[in-house]
């Protein structure tokens, strides 16, 4: 009986319908540096007859495509994508650059297909390097997690490592990460807006996953984009022409309308703040947002999935911080504050403005990490 209890088992086990894994998402959406009307230089030369405009409305969003490498800049710029993205401002959660809400949502939705996979046992992928190679390990588990449990678990597993992956992306921006050759990315490393709209993105393609887990790709997409244009109504979304005049009120406060891409001080105030609770930064907005580093019986997320930072021949970017603190070999999320405030207190040091850099008041710094040599 044994016997036959066990093979009855393993059918109907591999009878089950099996989910396909999604290619990860490749590179990132190109939107949006923070501003209005930009400007380009390359090689230090004006660019002429090209300004970014930057802002959109709810109704012109589009779609949600999942990002398979073909939201290029030339088909953002002309229009040919099927979705559409931009900087948009709400009352109740400031601006959200919907790029990058997209960005963590697609993360979010490939990790999960993994998670469901793997969650428990040994295993590890490598995803392209920024600057570092970044790995996703997922370690083995004694525990045994019920089909219930490991949807819930996968997706909340899935939305805490995709904004950690969003987190080493601001980081590695600041530190010279480049996706086209000369065109570096510090005007949008920290900007205001970035990790609030990439946890905006998390949130809500774990809330799509959670109710629809067996959702493949194309129905994600369809879910997930009425549930992000439903959300910024409720956000409280503003028109485009709202959006542009609270750009243009920041212009000399968070941006330098004189200065072009991809010139690091066109973006004069940043948010150096890496937690999993944030509030938007907008004096009068009242959203707090905010992801669990545990699952509901207080295990640690990452005791079963991390993200992993391996050298690839890289490090010399990072030589400025590595000269001044010990670091391990393999570096961790347990990181990323030094890297952030090691940021923080060199910018204080170059400000053009001799200003703060940060949107936070009173923010605090590290002696030893602020001095300059």
């Amino acid at each position: 009986m044994r016997f036959i209890a066990t093979l009855l088992c393993f059918l109907l086990a591999i009878l089950q319908p099996v989910q396909a894994i999604p290619t990860p998402p490749i590179g990132l959406r190109p939107c949006c540096a923070f501003g209005y009307n930009l400007h380009a230089q390359v090689a230090g030369i004006p660019v002429p007859f090209f300004s970014v405009d930057n802002v959109i409305d709810v109704d012109a969003l589009g779609g949600h495509h999942y990002n398979q490498g073909d939201q290029s800049l030339s088909t953002s710029l002309l229009g040919l994508s099927e979705e559409h993205n931009g900087l948009i401002f709400t009352k109740r959660a400031g601006f959200i650059d919907t790029a990058h809400v997209r960005d963590t949502a697609d993360f979010t939705y490939y990790l999960f297909k993994l998670n469901l996979a793997q969650l428990g046992h040994e295993a590890q992928i490598t995803l392209p390097t920024e600057l570092r190679s970044r790995q996703i390990h997922w370690k083995n588990q004694s525990v045994s997690l019920d089909p219930k449990e490991r949807v819930i678990r996968s997706a909340q597993a899935a939305a805490f490592i995709a904004f950690q992956l969003s987190q080493w992306h601001e980081i590695a921006q600041w530190f010279g990460l480049t996706y086209v050759s000369g065109f570096h990315e510090q005007a949008s490393a920290f900007s205001p807006e970035d990790l609030y709209s990439n946890m905006l993105g998390a949130n809500l393609a774990r809330d799509v996953l959670l109710a629809n887990p067996d959702a493949n790709k194309q129905e994600f997409e369809k879910i997930f984009a009425h549930l992000f244009e439903d959300e910024l109504r409720k956000l409280k979304a503003q028109p485009s022409s709202v959006t542009q005049q609270k750009i243009q009120q920041l212009e000399g406060i968070w941006w330098d309308s004189q200065r072009r891409l991809p010139d690091k001080w066109l973006l004069l105030k940043r948010d150096y703040h890496l937690a999993y609770a944030l509030l938007p930064n907008e004096p009068t907005a009242d959203h707090v947002l905010s992801l669990e580093e545990s699952f509901n019986n207080d295990e640690r997320i990452e005791d079963w999935v991390e993200l992993r930072l391996i050298s690839d021949q890289q490090d010399s970017y990072f030589n400025p911080l590595l000269k001044t603190v010990d670091m391990p070999d393999i570096w961790t999320a347990k990181q990323f504050h030094l890297f952030a405030l090691f940021a923080k207190c060199q910018d204080t040091n170059a400000h053009p403005l001799k200003i703060s850099p940060s949107v936070e008041p009173n923010g605090r710094a590290t002696t030893s990490l602020c001095q300059t040599k």
